[in-house]
């Protein structure tokens, strides 16, 4: 019997931001492996799925949840794994999961949907033709400093997803090592207190809250 590993994308905020083929996945799934489980029975009690096991995958735990998941689809079981929130693996668990497994011979479907890397170039006032992705920075400003005068030769934008806390910190530097720099934020897409921020780094203020998307030209 064919092994199989289903990746389902989930909303970034909106719960109705979901395929109906993904919501098919998740009823017909017997495992969901996820990052937090109380959050995904948010989601599921929302649209009604109910007797799911949810099991938890933390970027500490990758590795032992190779073998738990071939174990799973051994026996049978019927896997989905889901990030927090979008698209799985855009700087998130589960990467050294799918390709492990796929040494395996399980196959790893993709059912696709929202993603905050795409929700966020859909609007930008910075054309995004052609970026350079590179998700959450250090947490050491001088090493993000660093990582941005590398790439500023290669003249494209720089996705970055900024933790809120950290948001403050990055302007400042931003301000005060790329002042002439252009940046677009999106802060808490899809949701309530969506907010959308253009404009050089020395004049923009945000909200320390939510989860962030910046993009920077250079």
């Amino acid at each position: 019997m064919e092994k199989v590993l289903y990746i389902v994308s989930t909303p970034i905020g909106n719960l109705r931001d979901i395929t109906l083929r993904a919501l098919e996945i998740l009823k017909e799934v017997d495992i969901i492996a996820c990052e937090n489980p109380l959050h995904h029975s948010k989601l599921l009690n929302h649209y009604g799925i109910k007797g799911k096991k949810l099991i938890k995958i933390t970027s500490a735990n990758e590795e032992n949840s190779v073998k738990g998941i071939i174990n799973l689809l051994e026996r049978g079981k019927k896997v989905a794994f889901v990030s927090d929130a979008g698209t799985p693996n855009l700087s998130d668990p589960g990467g050294k999961i799918v390709r492990e497994l796929q040494k395996y011979g399980v196959r790893c479907i993709p059912i696709p949907g929202v993603s905050a890397l795409t929700t966020a170039i859909s609007v930008s006032p910075i054309p995004v033709s052609k970026f350079i992705f590179y998700g959450f920075p250090p947490k050491s400003i001088k090493k993000t400093e660093k990582i941005i005068e590398n790439l500023k030769p290669l003249e494209l934008p720089i996705v970055f997803f900024i933790p809120s806390n950290h948001i403050k910190e990055f302007l400042e530097m931003l301000c005060r090592k790329f002042p002439s720099s252009e940046i677009a934020i999106f802060r808490e897409l899809t949701k309530i207190n969506e907010e959308i921020l253009y404009g050089p780094p020395c004049k923009l203020q945000i909200e320390e809250k939510g989860e962030i998307v910046l993009i920077l030209k250079l």
